[in-house]
């Protein structure tokens, strides 16, 4: 069995315990998922503040809402995503937010990128910055799904209803726009 599947098979269970009013298994539930979650919505918004805040609107509405998932209908972090991802949406429709090309460099140093080249100094923040801002909307989303939030392909082909091939032919593209600009 793989690293992947045991950590979702993890999760399933802290799920399963969460539904049945575990406080310890929602514990580990936010420790699990919090610093991607804050990645992906920091990348998202620009904001450290609106990050802290809407990743805690999200953990308050997976509270909320935990009795709703049906694992019958499909898998918990496809579900937890989408709702990560309608929260940041509604975010945007109220708040008019600030697009994700226009976060400060400072901000960038916290988000969690992995897979993309060594970013130690502020030279290659900018250039990261840079180049992520040339990107296309659905690039960007991509982008932050993928290294941001680590999350796999299958997740995030759920979750953008696209083909699992498609968007690994995409990041694959992504990456290698990036690694150009490093090189």
């Amino acid at each position: 069995m793989e690293f992947k599947d045991l950590q979702r098979d993890r999760l399933d269970r802290l799920v399963a315990r969460m539904k049945k009013g575990s406080r310890a298994a929602g514990g580990a539930l936010y420790d699990e998922l919090a610093p991607k979650l804050y990645g992906f919505v920091l990348s998202r918004t620009g904001s450290r503040e609106a990050a802290e805040d809407l990743s805690q609107e999200i953990f308050i509405k997976l509270i909320e809402h935990i009795g709703s998932f049906d694992e019958k209908k499909g898998r918990f972090t496809v579900w937890f995503w989408r709702m990560a991802r309608n929260t940041l949406i509604d975010h945007y429709r109220q708040k008019k937010a600030a697009p994700f090309s226009q976060f400060e460099d400072d901000e960038v140093a916290a988000m969690s990128v992995g897979e993309i080249p060594d970013t130690d100094n502020v030279l290659e923040y900018r250039r990261l910055k840079m180049v992520v801002s040339t990107f296309s909307r659905e690039e960007q989303e991509l982008f932050e799904l993928r290294f941001a939030a680590e999350m796999s392909y299958k997740d995030i082909a759920n979750i953008l209803e696209k083909p699992e091939g498609t968007l690994r032919v995409a990041a694959l593209r992504l990456k290698e726009k990036i690694q150009k600009e490093f090189k």
